[in-house]
């Protein structure tokens, strides 16, 4: 029988807070800074909270975009940039010491949804409905797409930072850099909610209306489809070897293998343990610590290589509202991870 996760409070693998701070209104994501010294959190109202990632000292707040908030993002190469993404259909660069507004970068009059940073640092995505808009790390633009099939609904880039995929209805479009604005499609008849690049490049997912996950391998253009999910998988994580694949879509977390010819005709690991259904996925960047969060407000760690059995669990603090985990954040050491809530609680738990 799988063990329940709640029946883990209290006992020796709960997980433990580092500290806990709590947000003005629903908390839409966190995220770390590169040298792990800041810890970034925002709300959906448009409220950016930034801590001191050791002991949760807030060094400012500030209301960012007034009209509301849909993204956030620590650059991956300058730890004192942040980028924010609001219904006002500006982008923003933040500074993390004090909350300046460094640059102000307009998408037009839609909602920016995604904001996503190359791997090197120097290169802003942001998607705007149906355009990608590329920036550099200054914040001056450097290529706007034309209008694709639909409103864009994920952004990811290629581990080497040379490509930069964007989904929408219809497929997913690979953005050259090298090739300024030129572009190839992987077409798919439906609806992508979801999208995860496997950090060698090879392997393209992306979780699908029709509760599927539709995958491709880049180089050769050819697809797979993983189906019988219950709901719509809208998160997905790789592993830092890009050999396992974790997908939500139901209360249960199901990790595919794509080492060897998987995971064609392969049984995937099931992670059972969950009350609700799992909102949130993250693997560590190095390492085989797997987090999930569901919409009961629970955090789990797992060993996927290892087995199902769930490695321990962390809980909302007693008797405080409880929120499905809307953000999950893996510090680049490994050692912390950080997530958010609906209630608008942010957490940090150590892990060792």
């Amino acid at each position: 029988m799988a063990t329940t996760l709640k029946s883990l409070r209290g006992g020796k693998r709960e997980l433990k807070p580092s500290w806990r701070a709590s947000l003005t209104d629903y908390a839409l994501g966190v995220t770390w800074s590169s040298d792990g010294r800041w810890l970034a959190a925002a709300t959906t109202t448009g409220e950016v909270t930034v801590f001191d990632g050791a002991s949760g000292v807030v060094q400012w707040t500030r209301a960012v975009h007034p009209e509301g908030m849909c993204a956030l993002a620590f650059a991956a190469g300058d730890p004192g940039v942040l980028a924010t993404g609001g219904m006002d259909g500006t982008a923003r660069l933040l500074d993390a010491a004090d909350g300046r507004e460094r640059a102000r970068l307009p998408n037009g009059k839609q909602w920016v949804e995604h904001v996503a940073w190359s791997p090197d640092g120097k290169w802003l995505a942001t998607a705007a409905g149906k355009a990608l808009r590329l920036w550099t790390a200054a914040g001056e633009p450097w290529l706007e797409t034309p209008a694709q099939e639909s409103t864009i609904t994920g952004v990811a880039w290629r581990g080497d930072g040379a490509e930069v995929a964007t989904v929408c209805y219809g497929g997913a479009r690979l953005w050259s850099l090298a090739e300024r604005g030129s572009s190839r499609q992987l077409e798919w008849k439906g609806s992508l909610v979801s999208v995860a690049w496997s950090p060698d490049g090879e392997l393209l997912a992306c979780g699908s209306q029709d509760c599927s996950v539709h995958f491709w391998r880049v180089s050769t253009d050819i697809d797979s489809q993983m189906t019988g999910y219950p709901f719509k998988v809208k998160s997905l994580a790789w592993d830092g070897a890009s050999a396992l694949l974790a997908t939500s879509g139901d209360v249960d977390t199901t990790v595919w293998k794509f080492g060897g010819k998987g995971p064609e005709g392969s049984t995937p690991v099931t992670l059972k343990g969950h009350g609700a259904v799992v909102t949130a996925l993250a693997f560590q960047r190095k390492g085989g610590l797997l987090a999930s969060g569901a919409a009961d407000g629970v955090v789990a760690l797992w060993e996927p290589k290892k087995g199902p059995t769930p490695r321990g669990a962390g809980f909302g603090a007693a008797g405080t509202e409880i929120g499905e985990v809307s953000g999950l954040a893996w510090r680049g050491d490994g050692k912390a991870l950080a997530s958010c809530d609906g209630s608008g609680a942010v957490t940090v738990w150590s892990v060792g």
